[in-house]
């Protein structure tokens, strides 16, 4: 029943993802300022899916909640925008994520992705599960995520939910799962930061990476929730 629960969960994550009620990521307007009232987090995301090459995931929203949550106000999410998605040579995309937090009280859950090749498509849970550190005010850089989906292992969380059955097997979101690298690439992605939007090209931007990624808690978070 839990991982009934959890497919029923991230199937609604992903669907819900392109719902007009959740904001855009900051600064993605040209003429955008920045808002120094909270915490602005910065971090690349490369996706690539090496199993079913032909659907290749793009970021639709980052998932963020609050310690122990227990209902939706206590989680919240933002949109990525083509401002932030760079096509990647290697395949898939690099999205330059954004978003505001109250940094004390802030987990990164992950992130949720969709890959279309008609006329299938599919969706993908990207799971992160970092919690954020009380580093203060300002622009923080928390790293590079590169991920990758692979076939996936008897039990192995998967990349996606289960339903619709057809479409997401296809595209190997549950019959895959994700291997994940989180790294500093600050130089390289400040660069990439400052180029797309005009509001960081003047600010200093810390280096708050976020630490090695855990499988065994993605693994215990799918087991269990």
């Amino acid at each position: 029943m839990n991982r009934i629960r959890v497919t029923f969960v991230l199937a609604v994550l992903a669907l819900v993802s392109s719902c007009a009620s959740i904001p855009y990521m900051p600064l993605g307007e040209e003429s955008a300022s920045l808002d120094r009232s909270k915490p602005l987090f910065l971090m690349s995301v490369a996706v690539r899916n090496d199993y079913k090459p032909r659907w290749q995931p793009r970021i639709l929203t980052v998932v963020l909640e609050k310690p122990g949550a227990t209902g939706n106000a206590e989680r919240f999410a933002f949109r990525m925008d083509s401002a932030g998605t760079i096509p990647s040579e290697s395949g898939g995309s690099i999205h330059l994520v954004r978003f505001p937090a109250d940094a004390a009280s802030t987990i990164v859950r992950g992130f949720n992705a969709m890959a279309s090749a008609f006329p299938i498509h599919g969706f993908y849970f990207l799971p992160v599960h970092a919690e954020l550190t009380d580093v203060g005010s300002g622009v923080h850089y928390l790293g590079s995520i590169k991920a990758a989906v692979r076939e996936r292992g008897d039990d192995e969380f998967r990349a996606g939910a289960v339903i619709p059955l057809i479409d997401q097997a296809i595209a190997g979101a549950s019959t895959g799962t994700f291997d994940v690298e989180i790294v500093d690439a600050y130089d390289t992605d400040v660069a990439l930061f400052r180029n797309a939007f005009p509001a960081l090209r003047d600010v200093e931007i810390r280096r708050s990476v976020l630490p090695r990624w855990d499988r065994a808690r993605a693994q215990l978070f799918w087991d269990q929730n």
